[in-house]
């Protein structure tokens, strides 16, 4: 870490806080990304509902931001597919069928397909996923949208001892380190794949894998893989998360890890800069703007003041006064009747906090 002063520092590396980050560092701004870990959006599928679309659709930089955020994935090598104006169904956990707008391309080469042998498959102890529910369970979900798609279960057996439960996360690290296993899970799956033309496995493909990889993956299968969505973690949200990260590093962001923000520094009505809590004695980051994007844990170092944000996304006194003009709140908040956009809210907010923080450079000098 070679400097403690940044034009933009960003709190949360949840999607706001990454879409935050990665707009002021796509606008060659010197950014620091701190953290306590991934956001929330890692329990969820990782993909962006139709629904959440259409509530937002009035949101003139909507297309913008959900623009700006393909772009960021597909740079980091975890792509979605799809657009706004796109709707398709999706299996969800309980084998229901989402409608969803975009997603990573894993999750999107799961939707029901006429026309493509599909094999569900299990594994033996994985104790979140029953393939043969699902199998049933999405073949008359398929019916009921008029699709003559049908699903076969199949299950495999590993010799890797995963201990006891057998969990995704599990198998989605041994994945990522062990290319012995993945040869296993490669061979086991293509004798489970023979005569079929697609194969849907439980969120287990990695929780670094990039797009070219799981393509290579593919190769070696010699069929179509997708992932369903399991329990909480989310493997196709966490790698979303590790891939943005380790991109945003790789063009020049920042990354300060496992701290949390204990104090925003506010004088004379600018945000001059961020103390993060670290062992030993806290560290001072210096900043020209400043985005909190750790949703309802925002307002934690703000103190009791912090009554609001106004249009500009600036944070507010009770008395309805701007607390700093160069600090921005990113992200959904208690009593501010946006939860309902969800991930789509958190991409939009990010983006404006992101375009705004950066506006700011050279306005208001930190002191």
């Amino acid at each position: 870490m070679g400097t403690d002063r940044y034009d933009v520092v960003v709190v949360g590396a949840g999607l706001s806080g990454l879409v935050a980050a990665g707009v002021a560092a796509h606008r060659k701004l010197k950014v620091a990304l701190v953290s306590t870990g991934p956001g929330s959006f890692v329990t969820g599928p990782g993909w962006l509902k139709a629904q959440e679309i259409l509530r937002a659709s009035a949101e003139l930089e909507l297309k913008e931001a959900i623009a700006l955020f393909c772009k960021l994935t597909r740079l980091a090598g975890c792509p979605y597919a799809g657009d706004i104006s796109t709707t398709r169904a999706l299996p969800s956990i309980l084998g229901d069928l989402e409608s969803v707008a975009l997603a990573p391309l894993t999750l999107w080469n799961a939707e029901p397909r006429e026309g493509i042998s599909t094999a569900i498959v299990g594994v033996r102890g994985l104790s979140c996923f029953d393939e043969n529910f699902m199998a049933e369970r999405l073949t008359e979900q398929a019916h009921l949208i008029s699709s003559s798609c049908t699903y076969t279960a199949r299950q495999i057996s590993l010799t890797r001892e995963m201990g006891i439960p057998v969990t995704t996360l599990r198998i989605a690290q041994c994945f990522d380190r062990d290319p012995t296993f993945r040869e296993e899970l490669i061979n086991s799956l293509r004798t489970a794949a023979s005569g079929f033309a697609r194969i849907l496995v439980p969120g287990i493909l990695g929780l670094e894998s990039s797009d070219e990889q799981i393509a290579e993956f593919e190769r070696e299968l010699g069929c179509t893989v997708g992932e369903i969505t399991t329990l909480p973690p989310s493997i196709p949200g966490l790698r979303v998360y590790h891939r943005l990260e380790s991109y945003l590093h790789k063009i020049g962001v920042e990354l300060y890890r496992g701290f949390p923000v204990e104090q925003v520094e506010i004088h004379n009505g600018l945000c001059t800069g961020l103390r993060v809590a670290c062992p030993g004695r806290p560290m001072n980051l210096h900043c020209q703007s400043a985005v909190l994007a750790t949703g309802r844990r925002s307002v934690s170092p703000l103190g009791n003041e912090y009554a609001g944000r106004d249009q500009q996304m600036r944070p507010l006194t009770s008395t309805g006064s701007v607390m700093a003009r160069n600090l921005f709140i990113a992200g959904s908040f208690p009593h501010s009747g946006e939860d309902h956009h969800g991930d789509v809210l958190h991409i939009l907010t990010g983006y404006r906090a992101g375009n705004l923080a950066a506006s700011t450079r050279g306005n208001h000098a930190a002191r």
